[in-house]
């Protein structure tokens, strides 16, 4: 859960030269995850979202302008926000609330620029937004007892009361409530003073929903203490619980019928047609997800935010999506995960181990979806298709379908354990790292063997290498490299590792072994394990790869290091990542692609280009060129590339984000384009072009100057 103390990439392409090496990053446009801090929808129907950090360092604001199908981030001239509260007035002005940073951020051109607004905001977060009907401002944070409002649109604040609140909302009478851990409070005369409701006392209310007839729905509880839903038709005189009782309801939301939803922390989401008679459950899609934030738009359309990415044992976070009244939810985003690790299937199939759960991607049609489960620490696939993951909290689970269903092993069916790796050698043997021991099946998991390696949540690293077995395991004083022959006795062939992560160990075919850790470094074995040779002594590598190029990578917190001599030398390249992210994961996929799986922002895709022959042959990349001449008037060139045959859409829009025009919805070829925009009928100003195309989509500005 949020607040206890407390990316999609920024770039879809970066190129970095470091010695003769041309790295080209791409992100694929998922897995989806992250810690969702809140959602709000404009009058247009753009979806707002941001997520923020806890175990994960998440951080950033997104934005959807096609119902949740793709995400953009946000770029401004600040650090990324770590996004607590959003909050859009009726002229579409976009508020955003941050922990520390700057506090409060205000953008009132549909997120094209930004001001800070802190000024006399003296607390250390924003947890919550609200307005009076003439206009009067409040923002608080729920930890450290402070409620500010302003009288000049967030220029300035000042202390209102010693409150710590969660939710904010105005009645037609102009009476604003605040929901707070301490019960629910309101205000008459725009914050001067408040007082607290007699009934809602002394138990959190997170959620706040008025009708158009001023009846008041308040949800109860936020960590804990909740008791469901109450309803009040007087102003909150009376009180009438409405079912949920001893539920934390975290959010709530009436659709255009007037049947009233409510989103709770761990029991999924709730719907009311009888005002609170009867409750119907909906968890098809959101499965151990809480439902931190809920949002209808005018379609009725259910959009959920979660945090679930907050904890090992929390589930998985990001944005779900019905459209059939909630019978369904779909993970729709957002473009960022933690990925533990990725397996292919065939030639078109990378399945991903996410917090959110199992995730697929299919390369052919650049979508990613997702399987189920949360919690998942690591997959596996055999060779005959049999879907193996490992779960943090209920243990080993098997596929024959895929991950269109699954079914939980005779490992932890009976005895619940964390499993935090897994190794497929066929469909029937399968070794699996839990957090007691290593384990051993041959018959696909009915029965189990226990075998003499102690394996946990700091070592729980596998390789099959030939016919090898090589695990990460502790010793007596120490972090051991096991190896067996027979897959039943292991010998311990080097002693002194430090936290090993799933995919720390790599091997090809002669017998060459590399073994990384967190702390000490990468260490190579010549003669499959006999002796070995430190490699990047003190470097903090939590992935290695190799193949029998002779290439090895290693994946650092902000650096890949690069050998093309087996190890012998290394060069250290630049990441785009964010300063607490790193790669968790590499892989070289059938067609030679290498992916990296990284610790916050998701799956990528990474050529290395060696020489001049290498990058002439290179596929091209997405690129969408600044336009030409800019400022113009009043026709400019809008000149694009796309690496692959697929649909491109650009469409163009105003400052205040309204669809001008669709240059162009159809598919191409790829190549290198240039289209016309003839704005002949437009006035001066600002306007921005925006391209999507698979999973790739940027927006550019440019002016109107007659």
């Amino acid at each position: 859960m949020k607040r206890l103390i407390y990316i999609f990439l920024t770039v879809c392409l970066l190129s970095i030269y470091t010695s003769s090496q041309q790295l080209n990053w791409k992100h694929t446009g998922g897995p989806m995850g992250g810690i969702v801090g809140d959602m709000a929808i404009n009058s247009l129907g753009e979806i707002y979202a941001g997520v923020y950090s806890f175990w994960i360092d998440y951080s950033g604001l997104y934005k959807s302008i096609d119902n949740g199908e793709s995400w953009f981030k946000i770029e401004t001239q600040f650090d990324d926000f770590e996004v607590y509260s959003i909050y859009i007035t009726k002229e579409d002005h976009i508020w955003v609330g941050t922990n520390f940073q700057g506090r409060i951020y205000r953008s009132t051109d549909n997120g094209v620029t930004w001001e800070n607004k802190r000024n006399g905001y003296n607390t250390g977060e924003c947890w919550a937004f609200g307005q009076s009907r003439d206009g009067v401002m409040f923002a608080g944070d729920g930890q450290y007892v402070r409620l500010y409002r302003s009288t000049d649109y967030g220029d300035n604040w000042e202390l209102s009361a010693n409150l710590r609140p969660l939710v904010f909302a105005t009645e037609t009478n102009n009476i604003v409530y605040a929901g707070t851990h301490d019960g629910l409070f309101a205000t008459t005369n725009n914050g001067l003073t408040w007082a607290q409701n007699n009934f809602l006392s002394n138990i959190p209310v997170s959620s706040i929903l008025i009708d158009s007839a001023n009846n008041i729905y308040c949800g109860t509880g936020y960590y804990d203490n909740g008791n469901g839903v109450f309803y009040s038709t007087d102003g909150g005189q009376n009180w009438t619980q409405l079912g949920l009782v001893g539920k934390v309801v975290l959010s709530l939301a009436l659709d255009t019928q007037g049947n009233l939803y409510a989103g709770t922390k761990q029991d999924g989401l709730n719907k009311t047609t009888d005002l609170g008679q009867t409750w119907v459950q909906y968890k098809q899609g959101i499965y151990k997800k809480d439902v931190f934030r809920l949002k209808l738009n005018i379609e009725d359309d259910i959009f959920i935010g979660s945090e679930g990415d907050g904890g090992f044992s929390s589930g998985g976070g990001g944005i779900f999506r019905s459209i059939d009244n909630g019978d369904y939810f779909e993970h729709i985003g957002l473009p960022t995960s933690n990925v533990k690790n990725i397996v292919f299937s065939g030639d078109s199939l990378i399945f991903a181990s996410t917090p959110s759960g199992v995730q697929i991607f299919n390369k052919a049609s650049k979508k990613w979806s997702n399987l189920g489960l949360h919690d998942v620490f690591g997959v596996a696939i055999s060779q005959n298709g049999i879907l193996y993951a490992a779960t943090f909290a209920e243990g080993l689970f098997k596929s024959t379908d895929l991950g269109k269903s699954w079914e939980i092993t005779n490992l932890t069916a009976d005895s619940i354990m964390s499993t935090y790796n897994v190794l497929a050698l066929s469909d029937d043997t399968v070794f699996v790292a839990t957090e007691f021991n290593l384990r051993k099946t041959t018959n696909g998991g009915n029965n189990w063997f226990v075998l003499p390696v102690k394996t946990g949540f700091f070592s729980r690293g596998m390789l099959l290498n030939n016919s090898d077995i090589w695990v990460t395991g502790f010793g007596v004083s120490n972090y051991n490299f096991y190896k067996s022959t027979d897959g039943v006795n292991f010998d311990s062939t080097y002693s002194g590792l430090d936290w090993s992560e799933n995919n720390c160990i790599s091997g090809l075919s002669n017998g060459i072994i590399f073994i990384t850790d967190r702390g000490f470094g990468t260490y190579r074995s010549t003669n499959n394990g006999i002796s070995w040779q430190q490699l990047l002594s003190g470097r903090g590598i939590w992935t290695i790869y190799s193949d029998e190029s002779g290439l090895v990578l290693g994946g650092a917190r902000d650096t890949l290091w690069y050998s093309s001599n087996l190890g012998e030398s290394w060069v250290p390249l630049t990441t785009p990542l964010k300063k607490n992210s790193n790669v968790t994961e590499i892989k070289k996929d059938n067609d030679n692609q290498l992916y990296l799986g990284t610790y916050a922002e998701g799956l990528l895709e990474l050529d290395i280009i060696t020489s001049i022959e290498d990058e002439n042959n290179l596929v091209i990349n997405y690129h969408l060129s600044p336009n030409y001449p800019n400022p113009f008037n009043p026709i400019t060139k809008i000149k694009y590339t796309i690496p692959k045959s697929e649909r491109v859409q650009i469409k163009v829009y105003d400052i205040l984000g309204s669809e001008i025009k669709t240059l162009f919805n159809d598919y191409k070829q790829a190549g290198t384009y240039e289209i016309d925009f003839d704005a002949s009928n437009l006035p001066s100003g600002v306007y921005f072009y925006r391209i999507i195309s698979g999973s790739y989509a940027e927006t550019k500005k440019m002016i109107l100057l007659r």
